[in-house]
Parts: C-alpha cells; structure tokens; sequence
C-alpha cells in the first residue's frame, strides 16, 4: 500500500470528521485500521480484544459527540432548555424574565369633594381633590395586600384616567352641597419588603444577591446618604424620564395644557444607577456600575442653540464631532 508523505516525512493519513454516532464511528475506526494497519491487527471478530478498545473509542467518540451538539444547542435561544443557559442569553437580547406573575386587579376609588359657586354655576371644588401617589396599599377582605401602579390624581379628567362625577349631596334648597368623585386605578398584588446591604470601598461592578425569591419589580433603592438611585436597561444609559406635573413652575408654555396632559416626561441625567438580573434559581441580583464617578463627565447632546455662541463659558465645539456610543473614554459606567 502506498502512503503519502508530508514534507516534515510525517505519514499523512485520511481522518473523517463526519461520523458522529457509535456505528459510524464504529465503522470508521475498522476501516482506519484496515487501510493504515492492515499487518498488524486482522481480527475484526466482535469477541477479539482489538474490537473491545475500538467499541471503547467509538463509545468515547459517540459521548463526546453528543455533549459537543447539547453545546451548541445550548448556545442557541430558540434551542436552548437549560434555565442555566435561557436566562442568559435572553437577558442578553433585553428581554427580563419574570420570576412571578402577580395578580392584578382594577379598583374604584372615591372621594367627597364640597361644592363652590352659586346656584347658576355650582361646581365641585378641585381645590380639595387628592392625588393618591403610585404605590399606594390597600388590603382585601381575604388578607390579599394590593399596590397601586399608577397615580389616582383627582385634578384631572383624562381619557386615560376618566373621572366621573356624581352630586353626593344636596341642601333644602335642592343646590349640591357635595359632590362624589370616582376614578379606576390598577393594582397588582404582593408584599413590600425591604433589605439592607453594606459597601466597603469602591469596587468595579459590583453585585448583590437579594434574599427573598419571586421579586416583582425593584421600587427603589436609597443609600445611606439619602441618594436615590435609579434602575435603568443597561449601565450605558445614563439618562432616565423623570415624570413632572404640567404646572407653570416646571414649564411655562406647556402648562396651558394642564387638562389634557397632566403630567409630562423630562429626561434625566443620573449618575448613579443599577440594573436588575434574574437568575435562574428564581432570585434577583442587583448589578452596579464601575463605582469611581460620583459625577457624569460628559455632556450631553449639546444645544444647536448655545454651541459657537459668544457668551462667556458656552461650548464652542463646531469642528467637533459627537459619537453617542464612545463610551470607553468617560465614566459613564
């Protein structure tokens, strides 16, 4: 039989890479030995002991072969079974699992109000009306604790938050003395707890474990300096939407438009801020950025308004360019 030789004088032998099950493997293996040893081992019987350590290597080749494909299975999201693995990869596209589902519920919520006016234009007083801030617990009648998830604010009537008013009550002269406010709000059930954990000195990204299992949501964090901190998609997002009432003192000339907008959303720069992850033993970990800034040094999308301006300390930066993805040379994170 001729063998083809390599220029280091090495015999170069034909190895296949297809075969993947034992029987494949199995049969390859004899055939290599036919075609490279053909004088030194004849005895293909299945009792012989040269079979036994070929159907050892071909079972060594079928086991390697299976955990080499569960792998790369494993690997893949629409694949993947392993929890292990799933979260990972899921919560590296975005997506957060959820550990529990609470139970959610639409509650109807009242309020007396007086009446103001006189008998050709009475009217409630919205002076007196309540605004119920988001986290709000009300407790049924079977021991179930509900949070509200959204402000019940009595001021205004909006066709996402409709208000709807009835006359309570009336004097003998038949005029409204009180008027019955009611509004829906969304709530969702589950128990508010809190923990607490101690930082030593400054360390890059760091991480915590919570106690509890089956955490709904994070619904804030204060350190003890009275910082709040904010949880955000990612540690590169360093800015968040602040929601503010729409009253003169927070902007003049959308406040005209306070009864049909109530409330408007600001964007915010943060520099202190976290990201929650859910691991697959269905607990939560806290995830904290690189814990050196205390404050943002850099700017933000500059105004097309005040850059090359002549007014002391505006930014003249016109032969600059902005790349909002170079995050490596500031401490964003």
């Amino acid at each position: 039989m001729a063998y083809q030789n390599n220029k280091s004088g090495n015999i170069k032998k034909d190895v296949k890479y297809l075969n993947k099950d034992f029987s494949q493997i199995r049969n390859n293996l004899i055939e290599f030995s036919k075609q490279y040893y053909p004088n030194t081992y004849q005895d293909f019987n299945e009792s012989s002991p040269g079979m036994m350590f070929i159907e050892m290597a071909a079972y060594v080749g079928d086991v390697m072969s299976y955990y080499v494909d569960s792998q790369f299975k494993e690997s893949l999201l629409g694949y993947s079974e392993e929890l292990r693995t799933l979260y990972p990869i899921a919560q590296t596209f975005g997506y957060k699992p959820r550990l529990t589902s609470p139970s959610k519920v639409k509650l109807e919520v009242f309020q007396l109000v007086p009446a103001k006016g006189t008998a050709s234009s009475i009217e409630p007083d919205y002076d007196y009306a309540l605004n119920i801030p988001v986290g709000a617990r009300i407790e049924s009648s079977n021991g179930t604790t509900f949070r509200t998830i959204q402000d019940c604010n009595f001021k205004y009537n909006t066709t996402s938050s409709p208000r709807k008013v009835d006359i309570f009550e009336r004097n003998s002269a038949n005029t409204p003395t009180f008027y019955l406010l009611k509004k829906e709000v969304q709530a969702e059930s589950g128990i508010i707890t809190s923990e607490e954990h101690t930082f030593g000195s400054a360390e890059k990204y760091s991480r915590i474990k919570l106690a509890n299992r089956d955490i709904v949501e994070i619904i804030s964090i204060t350190d003890s300096d009275n910082n709040k901190w904010n949880e955000v998609d990612s540690l590169a997002q360093d800015t968040v939407f602040d929601e503010v009432e729409n009253v003169s003192d927070n902007d003049p000339s959308l406040s005209q438009y306070s009864s049909d907008v109530p409330y408007l959303l600001k964007l915010k720069r943060v520099s202190r801020r976290f990201t929650t992850y859910r691991r697959p033993d269905g607990k939560t970990e806290l995830r904290f950025g690189a814990g050196v800034s205390s404050n943002p040094d850099e700017e933000i999308i500059p105004n097309p308004d005040s850059i090359g301006s002549n007014l002391p300390d505006s930014p003249s930066k016109i032969l600059e360019t902005f790349d909002p993805i170079n995050f490596l040379k500031t401490k964003t994170y």
